[in-house]
């Protein structure tokens, strides 16, 4: 038995067990999910302490306390039932808040999704492991900004959860959106105005990436996703090239991870050019160092990401008119065993089985799309034998596992390959049972995309016209 903490939690006191006196929900109360309340002493819940040179530096939140009761706990019935709930506890007297968040029951409704459901359905790390609960909630606190862009992400999952919500708690979700804009605009002015701070382009940057999330859950407007990337493009171009910063290293790494996963998908299924190679090798220099081993989108399939433009760029130019010329063509044969080969080398940075599971998904879509169009053989026998294979892995990855949220893009790829009703049906199955774990529009845009691809002529080559300028604006990830 664990000794008493003195400054621990009540639940934990109560137990008889050691707390390690994470705020505002312990690692204990957030496993067992207990509700977490703490004695009325004054606490931090973002004290960031990093070391810039020889001088420390360390930002304290101010305390203001919470709502008394729980009542305005969300519990929703639909809910897989194996995925841990959370609720908040009925006295957060040290869950210090912005007076945004204090504004009404609304808003707690929406955090408290947050909490229960938003976070854990985004990332393939859960609970005290889950940045977005324990990085980035805890910065929200003490920044109106990022809370806000929060809330509107949580509002809006909230909605493809429960289409008749209510609508004063869909008018909140929209008004925090529009505010968060509003202030990213602001704070966006004023770096260009007082000289560009790589603090503060790093926190723009985890705001254009939450956007960039909250219009993936939507799942209905992909140019405004294309909007959201391309400012991330650019803030991630800048502070690439400040290597110190006194930004938190969770922060670094946790926003380079979502950046590295959402820009890499969206090289290949938009009609825009592809990020260069060069770009991409960038980014891998970059967060090397920056990047854990098991990353919360990229889980252990941090360097497959960093494959797909390469794939993507050279998929666009075999079907560029360019690629008719002989030299260029014997050229992109070349690339194409080069890169193949460099894929089928790869080595999960992780033992765990079901990201281990995922990572071959993204392999095996990879080498798909690389095989059907440079390999010398029939493309229903390449097309065969990865569907043979992806059965395989999905019958030891079901789609309730937090990993799957990341499942959307490979099973994509397979779709546009898939010819019979056999093959369909393992696609359609499978992304419809993501859609309901995860509640995500981007998966419904996915399969209804297919559906569409599927009831074209037999005869048209859909990888083809996939890679044309003609095709519309694909977002999926």
């Amino acid at each position: 038995m664990g000794a008493r903490s003195r400054q621990g939690c009540f639940s934990c006191r109560r137990r008889k067990k050691k707390c390690d006196e994470v705020k505002p929900i312990c690692t204990a109360c957030l496993r067992n999910s207990l509700g977490c309340t703490w004695p009325e002493f004054s606490f931090s819940p973002h004290e960031a302490s990093v070391e810039v040179g020889s001088t420390r530096q360390k930002t304290r939140a101010r305390s203001q306390y919470g709502p008394k009761s729980d009542t305005w706990a969300l519990a929703l019935t639909n809910a897989p039932s194996k995925l841990l709930t959370l609720t908040i506890p009925a006295a957060p007297s040290n869950f210090a808040l912005p007076g945004v968040v204090s504004s009404g029951s609304g808003t707690w409704r929406l955090l408290d999704h947050y909490l229960k459901d938003t976070a854990n359905r985004l990332a393939c790390l859960q609970d005290s492991q889950n940045p977005f609960l324990h990085t980035i909630l805890p910065a929200a606190l003490n920044d109106e900004l990022l809370m806000n862009a929060i809330l509107a992400l949580s509002g809006v999952h909230l909605m493809q959860r429960v289409p008749q919500l209510d609508l004063n708690v869909q008018s909140l979700a929209s008004s925090s959106y529009t505010r968060a804009l509003k202030q990213l605009r602001v704070a966006l002015s004023d770096l260009t105005r007082n000289g560009s701070s790589v603090d503060g382009a790093w926190r723009a940057l985890i705001i254009v990436l939450i956007f960039y999330l909250l219009e993936a859950t939507r799942g209905s407007d992909p140019k405004a996703m294309q909007g959201h990337l391309d400012g991330a493009h650019h803030l991630m171009a800048y502070v690439m090239r400040f290597p110190l910063t006194s930004t938190p290293l969770s922060i670094v790494s946790f926003t380079t991870d979502l950046y590295v996963y959402n820009a890499g998908l969206a090289s290949f299924t938009t009609n825009c050019s592809p990020i260069s190679t060069s770009q991409s090798e960038t980014w891998a220099n970059t967060s090397a160092s920056t990047v854990n081993p098991v990353g919360v989108m990229c889980g252990c399939a941090h360097d497959l990401f960093i494959f797909v433009p390469r794939v993507s760029s050279l998929l666009w130019d075999i079907t560029s008119e360019t690629s008719s010329e002989a030299g260029h063509r014997e050229s992109l044969i070349d690339d194409y065993h080069a890169l193949r080969t460099q894929i089928v080398a790869w080595k999960p940075s992780s033992d765990q089985e079901d990201l281990v599971l995922c990572a071959e998904l993204y392999r095996q879509s990879l080498l798909l799309l690389l095989d059907s169009r440079f390999a010398r053989k029939s493309t229903s026998s390449i097309a065969d034998q990865a569907f043979r294979n992806l059965e395989f892995f999905i019958s030891r990855l079901p789609p309730q596992s937090p990993i799957a949220t990341t499942a959307t893009w490979p099973f994509f790829a397979f779709g546009i390959h898939a010819q019979n009703p056999q093959q369909k049906e393992v696609v359609r199955s499978y992304l419809k049972s993501l859609i309901t774990t995860f509640g995500m529009g981007v998966m419904s845009t996915a399969l209804n995309q297919l559906e569409e691809i599927w009831m074209l002529e037999p005869s048209q080559d859909v990888v083809n016209r996939f890679f044309t300028h003609q095709n519309q604006l694909f977002l999926i990830c």
